[in-house]
């Protein structure tokens, strides 16, 4: 007999289902504002729209998503529970609501009340645990930290867009809730995209095992520096903070991630953390182009990433994970057009006589690339993994 697990309990033991989906809908709404803004069909200019649609719904989704599934797994904790997915899943979706309302103190209100449940569910799952989770896991803490901070100082700030309290706001939020859970699950994530096994790996315990302070620790000192650039940063010293926080992901990348092994998931997650430490080079390197190094952050380094690591999740939970062993001829043509996306994007600084016509090609590149993923990917997100309950 087939095993069919209800649905209900399926989507909160893994609520990527729900969340991955509504993400992906989210980014393909952020994007689009700016071809309908240069099309005359939206009057005002997108970009505080577009930046909280791709954060707060794009990214969160799918961070919710991925954390919200895995977290439980890692620590041998229980599930999330009905009432916890539906909280979850109307706050970001209200959030998301409200922003393309033009609500926007209200959602970030919102979303920062989202985070901090999201943050005290996972919480409950680490006293509740039977393992601990790996040491670099405290980035993803300090990462949703970052997101509940940074969400609340947008909102007290909405009307004080070029003070210091929204600037250090505006950073944590667009860079430090997203950066940080991508160096902190990077090391855990990679070695599995690899199918290697670290000989540096700590025993499973409850208690915290010998040597997963120190390294706790140095995880923390590198999100804490990258922290203290965003404020550095807003108070004159851009230059300096940005090359600082190139040289703290630079330092981690290379002392915590694995080096060996070979796979086609494992190396585009390459690819995409090399595209951020590019784009914090090139924001160092040439500060007048700093919103178009950003976008090589985002694009071809947050967004791909994510787009990377939601194939390995959704094809291995729904019994597909033969496919992701080899070469994906549909993300390879994904991936191509998500770097043209950013260099277009990028171009659009440097060249401003063409600005609109390739702030527009990068938008449908980046929408022509999501699209792709969606059509070849989220139709498995439905699919239980039948082997797993037999």
């Amino acid at each position: 007999m087939q095993y069919r697990q209800p649905k209900n309990g399926l989507f909160c033991e893994e609520p990527f289902r729900l969340f991955f989906p509504i993400g992906a809908v989210l980014a393909l709404l952020g994007v689009s504002l700016w071809p309908l803004y240069y099309a005359g069909i939206l009057t005002e200019y997108p970009a505080i729209w577009h930046a909280r649609l791709m954060i707060e719904g794009f990214l969160a989704s799918f961070i919710i998503g991925f954390l919200g599934t895995a977290g439980p797994r890692i620590t041998s904790a229980p599930h999330f529970s009905r009432a916890e997915v539906l909280v979850l899943l109307t706050l970001d979706l209200l959030a998301a609501g409200l922003h393309c309302g033009g609500s926007h103190r209200v959602a970030d209100f919102l979303f920062a009340l989202c985070l901090a449940a999201f943050a005290f569910i996972l919480g409950q799952r680490f006293v509740q645990r039977a393992d601990s989770p790996p040491p670099n896991f405290v980035l993803v803490a300090l990462g949703l930290l970052n997101g509940v901070i940074g969400a609340l100082l947008l909102a007290l700030y909405q009307n004080e867009l070029y003070t210091a309290p929204y600037r250090i706001g505006a950073c944590l939020l667009e860079q430090g809730f997203v950066l940080l859970p991508i160096l902190g699950v990077g090391p855990y994530l990679l070695a599995r995209l690899l199918d290697i096994s670290r000989a540096d790996a700590l025993p499973e315990a409850r208690v915290l095992p010998p040597g997963w302070m120190p390294r706790a620790g140095f995880a923390l000192t590198i999100g804490l520096t990258i922290d203290a650039t965003f404020v550095a940063e807003t108070f004159g010293w851009s230059t300096s903070a940005a090359w600082l926080r190139a040289s703290a992901v630079l330092i981690y990348l290379a002392a915590r991630m694995p080096r060996r092994g070979r796979s086609f998931l494992g190396d585009s997650m390459r690819a995409g953390l090399a595209a951020i430490v590019l784009g914090l080079v090139a924001e160092a390197a040439w500060p007048l182009y700093r919103i178009g190094a950003l976008h090589i952050l985002f694009i071809s380094g947050f967004s791909f990433i994510v787009l990377t690591v939601s194939i390995r999740v959704i094809f291995g939970h729904s019994g597909n994970a033969h496919l992701f062993e080899k070469r994906l001829p549909f993300f390879i043509v994904a991936a191509v057009l998500v770097f043209l996306a950013m260099f277009s994007r990028y171009v659009a600084d440097i060249a401003p006589a063409a600005r609109t016509i390739h702030l527009v090609a990068a938008a449908f590149c980046w929408i022509a690339a999501l699209v792709i993923w969606m059509v070849k990917v989220l139709p498995k997100v439905t699919a239980p993994d039948c082997s797993r309950g037999r």
